[in-house]
């Protein structure tokens, strides 16, 4: 259809509904009934038309990507992606073996932490206005994982001393998936042990980010971790109603705790592996506060539990954490590592630049070359052991402890 104006035409057309408008140089707006609607796909040219004279087309309902096969070691994610083209809105239903998988219903199907149950044939069905599609058929292959897990970080533990409201905050990161942990922060029982001033109310808060996913400030005999602490081996807190805090929950990914209380005092704080398995595993611990002196350093514990020898990194980091504005960090740290008979089997006062590489590996901050941190990497059985962190000549400061699972 060909229609003639007075003057030039030199703005753009629009569409609205069916209706195209033209505004033209002869004060005259014009109003044309299209018949149809903008294009829901590409606006072609027409026979190679610059002047653009063809009508939408509409696309056809069709895979234009299929899924492709997948292989992963169990405990490790994977994911099956689709393309399509066709009128929308489309709609996508997964399907392992031809049942529909609940909740998989995006262009990309993700499966985290993968095990050999899940291993099989998978495809999605697309469905629009024009009808639906099936895709081709996508194997997912799941290896065994390797048979270096056999043992993992069954509890980690930090003891420090506390400041009235100081906050202490410590890293964990569960991989491989989601699994229980059984959560605590101990201050009136630790009198059991003979700890002198122990924190008389400390209060638990765990976080996602900046997320507050859970909290507890009194464990108030709560029968679930009343379970849990007999599960894991636990020791007992002193009754029913002291202010000890704990709780229970569920981690997947990077995870913090912040601990405080109202008056000062010595705090530990745990986290036991509450699940079965070693795929999903607890493979980090961090934890940053005031090192002093005597009963005042920086203590860190952990259990490996299995068959098989584990290798950890461990670093006490002081100097490092000024590029992050921390002030007074610790100028020296040193680390001792012991077993669970009390004898001290590693130490270290300055790190190697030989583990820069491990470092990298484990996903670990770098360390400024001669610096004075301290690291060490260990291979151990299984069993218990304790990392103490002080500063040489009884230096004080800010420093941060992290016991690193390595691959």
């Amino acid at each position: 259809m060909t229609w003639a104006t007075a003057e030039f035409i030199r703005s753009s057309p629009a569409i609205a509904g069916t209706t195209l408008y033209v505004g033209s140089n002869d004060h005259k707006l014009y109003a044309i009934n299209l018949g149809v609607s903008a294009a829901g796909g590409p606006w072609p040219q027409y026979r190679a038309n610059a002047r653009r004279l063809g009508r939408s087309v509409t696309e056809t309902l069709a895979i234009t990507a299929e899924p492709s096969p997948v292989v992963a070691t169990a405990g490790a994610s994977a994911s099956f992606s689709v393309t399509a083209t066709g009128t929308g809105p489309l709609a996508y239903q997964w399907f392992k073996a031809g049942i529909a998988l609940t909740g998989a219903t995006n262009a990309t199907l993700d499966l985290p932490a993968v095990t050999t149950a899940q291993a099989g044939s998978y495809t999605v069905r697309i469905s629009g206005p024009q009808g639906n599609v099936t895709s081709a058929v996508a194997l997912l292959t799941v290896n065994a994982a390797p048979t270096s897990l056999t043992s993992r970080l069954s509890n980690v533990s930090v003891r420090t001393a506390l400041a009235a409201d100081q906050i202490l905050i410590v890293g964990l990161t569960m991989t491989g998936g989601k699994k229980e942990l059984l959560l605590r922060a101990a201050g009136p029982s630790l009198s059991t042990f003979g700890v002198t001033n122990p924190m008389p109310d400390p209060k638990l808060t765990l976080y996602s980010g900046n997320t507050n996913t859970a909290t507890n400030d009194n464990w108030a005999g709560d029968p679930v971790v009343l379970a849990a602490n007999a599960a894991q081996g636990a020791f007992p807190f002193l009754a029913t109603t002291s202010l000890d805090a704990a709780l229970v929950a569920n981690i997947e990914g990077g995870r913090t705790l912040q601990v405080f209380g109202p008056t000062a005092g010595t705090v530990i704080v745990e986290a036991y592996d509450a699940g079965t398995g070693n795929t999903t595993r607890l493979t980090n611990l961090s934890a940053r506060n005031q090192v002093g002196t005597g009963a005042n350093i920086l203590i860190a514990g952990f259990t490996l539990t299995g068959s098989g020898t584990k290798t950890v990194l461990l670093r006490a980091v002081g100097p490092g954490l000024a590029r992050f504005g921390v002030s007074n960090t610790l100028n020296d740290p040193k680390i001792a590592l012991f077993n669970s008979s009390s004898e001290k089997i590693a130490e270290n006062d300055t790190w190697s630049s030989a583990l820069t590489s491990t470092f990298s590996a484990v996903g670990a901050f770098t360390l400024t070359s001669g610096s004075k941190d301290a690291a060490l990497l260990v291979t151990l059985t299984p069993g218990g052991y304790t990392l103490q962190v002080s500063g040489a000549n009884a230096t004080t400061g800010q420093a941060i402890v992290e016991i690193y699972e390595v691959p």
